[in-house]
């Protein structure tokens, strides 16, 4: 019996001794300053983010909210001046380069550091070196969960879908460019990507004074920001693995050319961004002793495609483009014939040219094949010789210049379109 009160009486006494040591803690905590503790306990919660223009590292008070966030960080940092040690996570937005973008990250992080440096007070116990710097590179995280919040365009779950792949950043980056002939690429850069690049403070400490309990020295410290980065911090930035490009192009042939007993060839390269290159090249020399039939010379474009048929499937829809043409002939049906040239002299000594403007609608037809209808409207000059064939004989009848404006092509063109992924080596893939 006497032994049960001994134990019951020592248990009361470390129970007392214990609510000594929760009531000195308690007591120390209210012996600290108001700006130390009470006024940043509530901020706890808040979110302290610098943000960037696109490429740049100079901080602007007048992009996005970065007037109002640097308002609260000079706030902060007057009214706390025992913070002691704050972590800063940088971030850039995921056009552009990896390796570039991992500088970028690095550059910014350093300006959010001189920024903070720049705004302690004079009774500031925060030294330079104990603010960590932590550059994440690409926000891919950042992305994904702002397209998840705010991207409610018609391909939302073509975009999540890709978002959601387990594939390297650089083929995401990819295949968000193939979409609709980079449209969705261009609106998320504009729309979305802005607030992916900032730096953001991740944890802040203040230090609480050490004090003495049953012989026990114990420092505590207050946590006063726990603001989880965008990206994880479980594993560094690592730049992804090359991933395949796109290269797309056409072969084609005028049939209007083609059933003129013409043969020609022509290719058309796309260029991005709704812009493409289109070279055509035609050659025939039909000889017998009643008639000639002899034409070569060719023909480039710059397209640019318009609507929405264009931005789902590259070289399709209307398109309109600048174009110019050399060509010369030899032509003598029945008795009367038309040379370019005198005899002997080739394209380029006196050659027909004409340029101006073209509009065209490619349609496709299968999933592979398009036919595509032009004309073009524009100027033509050169000199032309007039002969008749008199007794197997050519008699010259007249040389004339000619100086035309109006339709100077015309064209039912088949298209194979084709689109190539390849490496960065050029193979195929």
């Amino acid at each position: 019996m006497k032994l049960m009160v001994g134990v019951r009486i020592r248990a009361d006494g470390l129970m007392l001794r214990k609510l000594g040591v929760i009531l000195s803690f308690l007591l120390c905590i209210q012996c600290l300053p108001s700006h130390a503790y009470g006024e940043t306990d509530s901020l706890a919660n808040d979110r302290y983010s610098l943000y960037y223009y696109q490429d740049r590292i100079d901080l602007q008070e007048d992009y996005l909210d970065n007037a109002l966030q640097m308002a609260r960080i000079r706030r902060v940092l007057s009214a706390s001046p025992r913070i002691d040690s704050i972590a800063i996570y940088a971030y850039a937005s995921p056009e552009g380069n990896p390796r570039g973008n991992e500088l970028l990250a690095k550059k910014r992080a350093e300006v959010a550091r001189d920024f903070i440096l720049a705004n302690l007070p004079n009774d500031s116990v925060l030294l330079p070196q104990n603010i960590i710097l932590h550059p994440m590179g690409e926000n891919w995280d950042g992305l994904y969960k702002e397209l998840d919040a705010n991207y409610h365009q018609p391909n939302r779950d073509r975009v999540m879908k890709i978002m959601r792949a387990d594939i390297p950043t650089e083929t995401k980056k990819w295949r968000l460019r193939q979409l609709d002939n980079g449209v969705t690429y261009s609106w998320i850069i504009k729309h979305h990507m802005p607030p992916l690049r900032l730096a953001t403070w991740v944890c802040v400490y203040v230090k609480i004074p050490e004090f003495v309990a049953d012989s026990v020295r114990t420092q505590a410290s207050l946590q006063l920001f726990s603001l989880e980065p965008i990206d994880s911090l479980e594993s560094p930035y690592k730049v992804e693995p090359e991933s395949p490009r796109s290269f797309k192009w056409a072969v084609k042939t005028n049939m209007l050319y083609d059933v003129a007993l013409v043969p020609n060839l022509g290719v058309e390269f796309h260029l991005g961004r709704n812009f493409s290159l289109h070279a055509n090249w035609h050659y025939a020399w039909w000889n017998t002793k009643s008639w000639f039939w002899r034409t070569y010379g060719g023909e480039v474009a710059l397209r640019m495609w318009l609507g929405k048929q264009a931005r789902k499937k590259f070289l399709s829809g209307h398109h309109i483009g600048l174009y110019g043409q050399l060509l010369t002939y030899d032509f003598l049906v029945g008795k009367t014939g038309y040379m370019s040239a005198d005899p002997h002299e080739t394209l380029f000594d006196r050659p027909q040219y004409a340029f101006g403007l073209e509009y065209g609608y490619s349609l496709p037809i299968t999933k592979c094949l398009n036919i595509d209808f032009g004309i073009g409207v524009g100027y033509m000059k050169g000199v032309y010789n007039e002969y008749r064939h008199i007794d197997d004989c050519y008699v010259w009848q007249q040389r004339v210049n000619r100086k035309f404006i109006g339709p100077t092509k015309a064209e039912i063109s088949l298209v194979w379109r084709l689109d190539w992924n390849t490496t960065k080596k050029g193979g195929r893939r």
